[in-house]
């Protein structure tokens, strides 16, 4: 049976490489994302849009118990407050088997879960919201949206899922279909509707690095609307990303947790992951990596700049902090960075910092 007629048909059906690596991206994220808010806010919520049943035949768990596990297995779990675990899924032999699943985990007070009658994500979204936000539009809310296909999840759907100041969405952005499909006659509508504009349309040229092309312009798309967003590509082996994980978020503290996670995952560019390359040596030593960052750190020269400054244009560049260290280094050998203050620290680059910089030019023994 093909893998498509096997999610159309079966009620459990079989993991794959990219499942795992998806749901490793989802694990790491939440481990950030709960050590935040469980234990800032006095209550938050995790919606699972599209739940399935919570399990596959040879044994992995689905996102949603993924999602349960991560809260009860973490670290921080002493000190977490109240956490809301939405699931909603459209069919009900699915939504039995979630049952199932989740009645095998401890029930603890902290950790409510709710699993919804069978539903689709498009009529149902405008209750959930209310529902997850508890009355309150600050209730911050994590939406993880990962639909079987784009008509599921069109760009409309998802601003409505970061409606509230501190909604968040990782969703699943099916680039390989976009990549096969983008230039059949009438698909056009289709692809203007999940994008929200017709942006997508200069990606169409780009036979080489089209998928990514398809990334970059939806992540452009939240850009616009005021929104901090990542990617992430997941793909096998050397073959190209199946499909890639959005990131948006209204706050910047949502970029903190997403860069290290790409770069734990990817730990040569922080773009993409595969089953094999998840667990990869380190290849960081290789300078070409940061130089976006390096460029956009060049481009103080003459300025002095606070580290949350600089700290906040390396998050957005999808860098850590070591990253931005790491660039410091390498422009204050050249000459072209000092610490200005404080003038005495235990380590070259602490935070709260101020970095004055220089162009290459200021540095030429140009004396009489």
């Amino acid at each position: 049976m093909r893998r498509a007629e096997e999610l159309r048909e079966r009620t459990v059906w079989k993991s794959d490489p990219h499942t795992q690596v998806k749901h490793l991206v989802y694990r790491h994220y939440l481990q950030c994302w709960m050590a935040k808010i469980c234990q800032t806010f006095p209550e938050a919520t995790i919606v699972d849009a599209f739940a399935g049943p919570g399990v596959y035949t040879d044994g992995p768990p689905g996102s949603p118990v993924v999602i349960a596990r991560s809260f009860l297995e973490h670290t921080a779990y002493q000190r977490f407050n109240r956490l809301n675990l939405i699931c909603l899924e459209e069919r009900p032999d699915r939504v039995e088997e979630l049952q199932r699943q989740f009645a095998k985990l401890p029930k603890v007070p902290k950790l409510n879960i709710s699993v919804q009658p069978p539903g689709k994500f498009a009529e149902q979204q405008r209750q959930l919201s209310a529902r997850a936000h508890c009355g309150r539009a600050e209730t911050p809310v994590l939406w993880v949206v990962d639909p079987f296909d784009l008509k599921s999840a069109p760009y409309s759907l998802i601003r409505q899922c970061l409606a509230g100041p501190r909604d968040e969405v990782l969703f699943t952005l099916f680039t390989n279909e976009l990549h096969r499909f983008c230039q059949r006659e009438g698909y056009d509508k289709t692809m203007t509707l999940y994008f929200g504009g017709t942006h997508w349309e200069a990606a169409v040229p780009q036979k080489r690095g089209r998928r990514e092309a398809f990334a970059a312009a939806y992540q452009q798309g939240l850009t616009d609307q005021g929104l901090f967003t990542g990617g992430f590509g997941i793909r096998v082996s050397n073959q190209s990303a199946r499909y890639h994980l959005i990131l948006a978020t209204h706050s910047e503290a949502g970029l903190k947790c997403w860069a290290p996670v790409t770069w734990k995952l990817d730990r040569y560019s922080g773009q993409g992951a595969s089953a094999e390359t998840a667990g990869a040596p380190s290849l960081f030593d290789d300078n070409s990596v940061v130089d976006r960052l390096d460029i956009a750190l060049r481009a103080h020269a003459g300025t002095e700049q606070r580290w949350e400054t600089l700290s906040s244009q390396a998050a957005r560049l999808n860098h850590m902090d070591k990253h931005l260290r790491q660039c410091l280094d390498n422009l204050a050998a050249q000459g072209l960075a000092f610490r200005v203050d404080p003038v005495r620290a235990r380590t070259a680059w602490p935070e709260g910092c101020t970095v004055r910089f220089y162009a290459p030019e200021d540095v030429g023994d140009d004396t009489v």
